[in-house]
C-alpha cells in the first residue's frame, strides 16, 4: 500500500502562481496543484522537490537524493514517484558556486549577472535548438538513469512532458566511433514505456494540453494555470495512476 507520493518537475509540477501572481511553491500552491490534489484523493503524504525552471538534470539528481533519504522512513513499496520533466534546452550553470538557471526565455534577474555569465548564456541562446540532437541524446540519458535506478529499489512511477515532446535524434556527435549514431533503442524503450503519458505526443505535454483549454496569463501570470486547470491533470494521472495505488 502506497503511503507517500513524491514528485518533482518544474513550475507546472508545484502549483506555481496558484495562489497570486510570481506565488512560488506556497502552501496554497501546493496543495492547488495536480499533485497536491492527487495526494489528497489517494491520501498520500506529498513530498514535492519541483521548483520553477528546473533542468531535468536536477530533477534526476534531485529526484535520487531524496528518494534514497525516502527510503530511510519508508519502504520501497510504500513510494510512488511521479515526475514531469522539464524543457529539455534547460540546463544549469555554475559559476562562483552560484547556480544560474539558463532558459530560453532570459531569467529576469538576468542584467544583474556576472559579465561572464551573460555572455556564456547568450553563446547559450544562440545554439539552443528545443528539438535539437544533444539535446534530445541527453535526455534519453537521463531517462533511462532514473529507470534503471527506480527498478533497483522496486519504486512504481508514472511520468509526463511538461513542456517538449520526445523526438527520434537523427545523430549523436557524442558517438565518434560509432559513425554518430543516436541511441535508438533507449528512445524505443520511452516509446514503449507504459508509464510515461504519450511522450512523443506534443498535444500531452502539460503545457500544450493546457494552453489550449485554459488561460495561463490571468492578472499577468506567466503561463501557469489555476486550481482548475490542474484539476483536469490530477484527473488524467489518477486514471493512469489509480490501479497502483
Amino acid at each position: 500500500m502506497k503511503k507517500v507520493l513524491y514528485v518533482n518537475g518544474c513550475s507546472h509540477s508545484c502549483g506555481s502562481e496558484i495562489s497570486y501572481p510570481n506565488s512560488h511553491r506556497t502552501p496554497e500552491d501546493l496543495k492547488n496543484s495536480w499533485a497536491g490534489q492527487l495526494s489528497d484523493r489517494f491520501n498520500l503524504v506529498h513530498y514535492n522537490d519541483a521548483t520553477g525552471g528546473q533542468d531535468n538534470f536536477s530533477i534526476l539528481s534531485n529526484t535520487i537524493h531524496s528518494i534514497l533519504n525516502l527510503l530511510d522512513q519508508y519502504k520501497s513499496d510504500e513510494i510512488f514517484v511521479i515526475i514531469g520533466w522539464s524543457g529539455f534546452d534547460r540546463e544549469n550553470f555554475i559559476y562562483n558556486d552560484v547556480r544560474y538557471k539558463f532558459l530560453s526565455n532570459p531569467d529576469p534577474c538576468f542584467k544583474e549577472w556576472p559579465n561572464i555569465v551573460q555572455q556564456i548564456y547568450r553563446n547559450y541562446i544562440l545554439g539552443t535548438d528545443l528539438n535539437n540532437n544533444s539535446a534530445q541524446n541527453k535526455f534519453s540519458l537521463m531517462y533511462i538513469s532514473l529507470i534503471n535506478f527506480l527498478k533497483i529499489y522496486n519504486i512504481e512511477y508514472y511520468f509526463f512532458n511538461a513542456l517538449h515532446e520526445v523526438q527520434y535524434p537523427i545523430k549523436n556527435l557524442l558517438h565518434e566511433t560509432s559513425n554518430e549514431l543516436p541511441t535508438v533503442k533507449i528512445f524505443d524503450q520511452i516509446q514503449r514505456d507504459p508509464n510515461y503519458l504519450e511522450p512523443f505526443n506534443n498535444r500531452l505535454t502539460y503545457y500544450t494540453y493546457m494552453t489550449e483549454r485554459y488561460d495561463g496569463q490571468i492578472d499577468g501570470r506567466r503561463h501557469h494555470f489555476l486550481a482548475e486547470a490542474q484539476t483536469e491533470w490530477a484527473n488524467i494521472l489518477a486514471a493512469k495512476i489509480e490501479n497502483k495505488i
